[in-house]
């Protein structure tokens, strides 16, 4: 391999999109992933997707090739930490003294460890290759792997093919030595979870090299090996009360073109406790900016009957589910704020025919998390921690290894069963893997990934760097600048609608 000019990353052949339409060879190296090689390499890796048209494989393609990256980049940091001691990593009393020592370094001093490995020249190479109808990724790195280390990762893959779902892996006492123990159980129980042979990832030694290689082949969804939704889950699912009837009538009398606004107010008023939910959605992030509202009458002349109709779902959506789950304040803050970003967006965007939709959607999104967080607390809690430990920008992938389940797929199966629209059900069912959604469904969800999105950014959940290729080429976003310009514009103009209805 030869060294890096550049210290931060190298690509060749420099133009990767000629290349990937020309099945070419491709490989991008580095030294460790800088974010710029990170951004560099999601581009590759998306277009390559699109090119075998297997955009649904995406978040297990990063997440294995991310993990395979980081263990090669301390396995590189691992030699130079025994060459810096003089330690013989090949000697068995050196190898279990040094790796002690590894595993308790703070690496404090984490710029300098990197900068020797530009002065060892200790490389990781990510390489593409197309074979027939298949993809072969190769993740190189120039130390090589030694025969117990070897062993240790072939039982890694091993288990993971064993186990049903990720809480197994958590039960156990697992070895992180090498950098291969939960991530890489978790990166192989994806691949599983894809339809994929075990087969088909391997690592080799060939002289002085390590390499870990992916082989992605067509595969039908339907082939995937579903991992059965937690029993816990599926019983809450099917446990959870209909939809509100009183809600359902006030909706229709919305729909009556004779209907007069009177009625429809009186109608609401007859309940005190929908008419405080309405007003309180109303008054918390609302529409547009408007003051706040005190009556059923104000609301309705403000935001209409569509408006009104969105409002209604709304309520009688977290009047169910605070009924029989925790008031979790910070998830509907985050909705809430989520949802007038949404709102914000389809205006800024001028998509008339979805201000109200879009709010409703973007509101209604997590509601998946409420049933996750209360049936399986411990779960989400660690599988919250694999993720940002891992650089994973959304647990979801994470949920559906360990519970069966995402919480956005989830979400769409309580909003199917009280059987609303089929456009609010995709929205939320995609709205955390954009790129995969149907395209009648395209603006609205694009609408609440970015809203959500900007959210997690202000949680330090995700970064605009990591932002999905296809909603930002959708809203002409290609440079960070203007990614921040909008986020800040909404900041600003939440603040402000925040400061009036006090």
């Amino acid at each position: 391999m030869k060294p890096i000019k550049d210290p931060t990353f190298l690509i060749f052949p420099d133009d990767f999109m000629e290349a990937i339409d020309s099945k070419r060879d491709l490989y991008i190296q580095f030294y460790y992933l800088t974010s710029q090689a990170e951004i560099a390499l999601l581009k590759i890796i998306h277009a390559y997707l699109q090119k075998i048209d297997a955009m649904y494989l995406k978040e297990m393609f990063v997440t294995i090739t991310k993990e395979l990256i980081n263990n090669a980049v301390k396995a590189n940091l691992k030699r130079v930490y025994f060459n810096e001691r003089q330690l013989d990593i090949t000697n068995p009393a050196h190898y279990e003294e040094g790796m002690k020592r590894f595993k308790a370094a703070s690496f404090e001093e984490e710029k300098t460890q990197f900068d020797n490995l530009i002065k060892n020249r200790l490389i990781v190479r990510v390489s593409f290759v197309f074979k027939d109808d298949r993809l072969v990724l190769h993740v190189i790195n120039n130390s090589p792997i030694l025969p117990q280390e070897l062993a240790k990762i072939q039982n890694k893959i091993e288990k993971a093919y064993s186990y049903i779902d990720i809480s197994e892996a958590f039960d156990e006492t697992l070895d992180d030595s090498e950098g291969a123990g939960l991530g890489l159980i978790m990166s192989m129980m994806l691949f599983k979870n894809a339809g994929f042979p075990k087969e088909n990832f391997r690592i080799t030694k060939k002289d002085n090299l390590t390499i870990a290689t992916i082989i992605l082949q067509p595969i039908s969804k339907n082939e995937k090996n579903v991992i059965p939704i937690a029993d816990e889950i599926a019983k809450e699912i099917e446990t959870l009360p209909g939809f509100p009837s009183n809600i359902k009538e006030i909706q229709a009398l919305c729909a009556n073109p004779d209907a007069k606004i009177k009625d429809i107010s009186d109608r609401i008023k007859r309940d005190p406790g929908l008419t405080t939910n309405i007003l309180k959605i109303a008054n918390s992030a609302g529409y547009m900016t408007i003051n706040r509202v005190s009556t059923i009458e104000e609301a309705v002349m403000r935001i209409g009957l569509k408006g009104l109709n969105a409002l209604l779902i709304a309520s009688g959506v977290k009047n169910v589910m605070e009924s029989k789950y925790k008031k979790f304040e910070t998830i509907w803050k985050d909705s809430y704020k989520a949802a007038f970003y949404c709102q914000r967006l389809a205006i800024k965007y001028r998509k008339q025919n979805l201000l109200e939709f879009a709010y409703l959607a973007a509101l209604l999104s997590s509601i998946g998390k409420l049933v996750i967080i209360t049936i399986k607390p411990q779960l989400s809690e660690k599988l919250k921690e694999l993720a940002g430990r891992k650089g994973i920008p959304d647990s979801g992938i994470l949920e559906e290894i360990g519970l069966g389940i995402s919480h956005s797929t989830l979400g769409a199966m309580i909003l199917k069963k009280w059987k609303f629209t089929d456009e609010l059900v995709r929205t939320i069912e995609f709205h955390t893997r954009p790129h995969m959604v149907p395209f009648p469904y395209r603006e609205s969800t694009y609408l609440v990934y970015l809203a959500n999105a900007f959210v997690d950014i202000e949680h330090n959940r995700l970064r605009y760097e990591l932002l999905d290729d296809d909603v930002i080429e959708f809203f002409s976003l290609a440079q960070r600048d203007e990614l921040v310009a909008l986020h800040e514009m909404l900041k600003r103009a939440y603040d402000v609608h925040m400061q009036e209805l006090k």
